[in-house]
């Protein structure tokens, strides 16, 4: 009789090509199957946490897209975006006003389009959410109070305008006259950001050969508001160089030679007449959007600490707006743009650097944009883990990282589903999400509605995939920061009473240190208070057969009527709501030379961690054994066990060799290893 032991789980589940690899390191730390369940950093596997019910959508019947808004780790909202509409969540709720004498969900119209919005790209900067698709002008949404927002399409001007009411005198003699033009901007107070040039006003004076000591033009105007001081521009034939600065109404030009290497900024807008920007993203200071409807290939930024102000000068200052093109053989659409130390650009066709040639992005430098490899990328947003990129590739099926390699000076990275390639056969990833804290998850829906997710952690070299169900398709994701955890929302579309319903739900915490303080039951309610026997406001679960979970004793099979369930007897503490299985089953136990081989379980211990003991082990025959429970979680139905537990199943002599645990109740389940005592024969099978 041999022991195996599987202390690690971060393989996650694995291909069945693999099946027979067992030389590979990664077959010692894989499973075969692993349905709604998660892995850990730690090496273990946890059953995931139940869908909290937030809201239905506003109109189930179409999808809708799930924006994440974040002020900052304490203000965070979801955004329901949906045909001409968004609406708003936080912390798990819908927001609400009052209107008309009747409470009504905050709501504010948009201009997008059903069959657009799913592939709007958006970043953020403090209150302001920029949004962005090549068939709208780009928008900003502005979160004006916790009920107040506002959308509105960007104007694309410095946020200071030029003094008005230009007037020139010229003091001193007249022998020979010339005419002298001059132009004034206006420069904001804290930002320093500077307007257009006014419009230009003319002196005649003498020729400046022949200024005297007291001969000079005075140039007056109006304040601007929040105006700093102002910058004044001369004319030398037809460019208007800087030749001072004044903090007061009034500047006196006594023969001042003008700097033409510093010029009066030049007004461009690079998406008038619909030249609509595709993507959008923040880097060193400055906005920066791409994909232009007329170019795809293009990017443009604004001046520095502005964003909106695409304004240059002749010659170009570094501080001015950037306008640049990728070069390269095919025309591969820009899709995103993230800011690493470099300014990473993905396209349709591959992944590229951008940044100046001294590190600085700026518009007098020389920028380089260089290809670094070309698998291309899908309009799936792509996300940030640490310093690596994970994004899905061009054919959506593909899951990759990119990050900077330090000894190639270039960004490389890995395919991260090569591994778990069954996982994505045949479909392909409607949208994506990552939640930091606590797990380091990424969550993908896939087209078939079910969501593949992997734990992923680049430094202790964890990337292990878990697939998740539920009664339902899931069909979008955001994560948001709640408290000290990162928390996912999908919307999940069901079929409730012959109707379809699509409601969005909210991931409980799976931080829990007894029974009846888990959620582990989706499309849930929850409740807490007097003991009640009657839970009611169950409508959304019309005609379902649900489970409950009532100061951690379970009550199973129980059919909404008239939104309605009774319990066997009251409680306090109840979620209600729509069971789910989760699944672990541990790939075929094999040696250096034991395939075909005949084998036998003989023993089985289980090692959990903060757990009920009642899950099941399914048998060789499919038959499911519930494990017993200790007195002392009988006598405490709160009681979570850690230890080890033993195990027995019923098996015959097989060429395949492996443990299955199942958890069918709304329970929690850590498992730390699995060991297992086996024999094998001396003949194959």
């Amino acid at each position: 009789m041999t022991r195996y032991t599987q202390r690690s789980f971060t393989g996650g589940e694995l291909s069945p090509a693999l099946y027979a690899r067992n030389d590979l390191q990664k077959y010692a730390i894989g499973l075969k199957t692993l349905k709604n369940g998660f892995v850990r950093a730690e090496g273990c596997v946890s059953n995931r946490a139940g869908l909290e019910l937030v809201c239905e959508i506003k109109d189930s019947a179409a999808p809708v897209k799930l924006i994440p808004f974040s002020f900052n780790t304490e203000q965070t909202y979801i955004i329901e975006l949906g045909h001409h509409y968004a609406r708003f969540i936080k912390n798990g709720g819908q927001i609400y006003t009052e209107e008309n004498g009747t409470d009504e969900p905050v709501e504010i119209v948009t201009p997008y389009n059903q069959e657009d919005i799913f592939n709007i790209k958006y970043a953020q900067n403090a209150d302001v959410l920029t949004l962005c698709h090549n068939n709208y002008p780009p928008c900003e949404l502005s979160r004006l109070s916790h009920i107040k927002w506002d959308l509105k399409e960007i104007t694309f001007e410095p946020l200071i305008s030029p003094p008005l009411n230009l007037k020139a005198k010229w003091t001193g003699g007249s022998e020979s006259k010339t005419t002298y033009q001059y132009v004034i901007t206006a420069v904001k107070k804290e930002s320093y950001e500077e307007s257009n040039r006014s419009e230009v006003v003319s002196a005649e004076g003498e020729i400046e050969a022949n200024w005297g000591v007291s001969e000079y033009i005075t140039i007056n105007f109006d304040a601007v508001e929040n105006a700093a001081e102002y910058n004044v521009y001369k004319s030398v034939n037809g460019v208007f160089g800087f030749i001072g600065t004044t903090s007061t109404t009034t500047f006196k030009d006594d023969k001042i030679e003008p700097d033409l290497t510093s010029t009066a900024p030049v007004y461009t807008n690079p998406f008038e007449n619909g030249n609509n920007p595709g993507c959008v993203n923040y880097f060193q200071q400055r906005k920066v959007y791409a994909c232009l409807k007329n170019n795809p290939q293009q990017l443009v930024a604004s001046q520095t600490s502005t964003n909106n102000n695409f304004n240059i000068s002749r010659p170009l200052g570094a501080t001015d707006s950037i306008n640049i093109c990728l070069s390269e053989r095919e025309v591969n659409e820009i899709r995103h743009i993230i800011a690493l130390n470099d300014l990473i650009v993905l396209t349709s066709g591959g992944e590229w650097k951008l940044n100046g040639s001294d590190g600085a992005f700026t518009a007098s430098s020389s920028l380089v944009a260089s290809p670094q490899s070309f698998y291309g990328c899908s309009n799936v947003a792509p996300v940030v883990s640490g310093n690596m990129i994970l994004f899905v590739q061009s054919g959506g099926s593909v899951v990759r990282d990119l990050g900077y390699t330090y000894m190639s000076d270039s960004y490389d990275g890995e395919e991260l589903t090569i591994f778990a390639n069954h996982l994505f056969e045949g479909k392909q990833i409607v949208d994506m999400a990552y939640s930091k804290e606590p797990y380091r998850i990424l969550w993908c829906v896939m087209s078939d509605g079910t969501v593949n997710a992997i734990t992923y952690n680049k430094k202790q070299e964890v990337s292990g995939w878990h697939k998740h169900e539920t009664k339902g398709k899931f069909e979008a994701v955001a994560v948001v920061r709640e408290d000290c955890e990162d928390v996912v929302y999908f919307v999940v579309k069901r079929e409730i009473n012959g109707q379809i319903k699509r409601f969005i739900e909210r991931m409980a915490t799976r931080n829990i240190s007894k029974t009846e303080d888990g959620t582990f039951l989706d499309c849930c309610l929850k409740y807490e208070g007097e003991p009640i026997q009657y839970i009611r406001g169950l409508n959304h679960l019309e005609n379902e057969r649900i489970n409950i979970l009532a100061d951690g004793n379970i009550e199973e099979g129980l059919i909404v009527k008239e939104g309605t369930v009774k319990l066997i007897k009251p409680a306090r503490k109840i979620v209600a709501g729509l069971p789910y299985e989760f699944e672990l089953e541990t790939l075929n136990l094999e040696g250096e030379n034991t395939h075909g081989l005949l084998k036998i379980i003989n023993g089985i211990d289980v090692s959990v961690d903060k757990s009920r003991e009642d899950f099941y082990v399914v048998g060789a025959n499919g038959e499911m054994t519930q494990n017993s429970r200790s007195i002392k979680s009988i006598n405490d139905a709160n009681y979570l066990y850690s230890g080890n537990i033993s195990l027995y199943t019923f098996n015959n002599y097989s060429e395949f060799a492996n443990i299955k645990i199942k958890q069918t109740k709304p329970l929690p389940l850590t498992i730390n290893s699995i060991s297992i005592d086996i024999t094998i024969g001396d003949q194959n099978a």
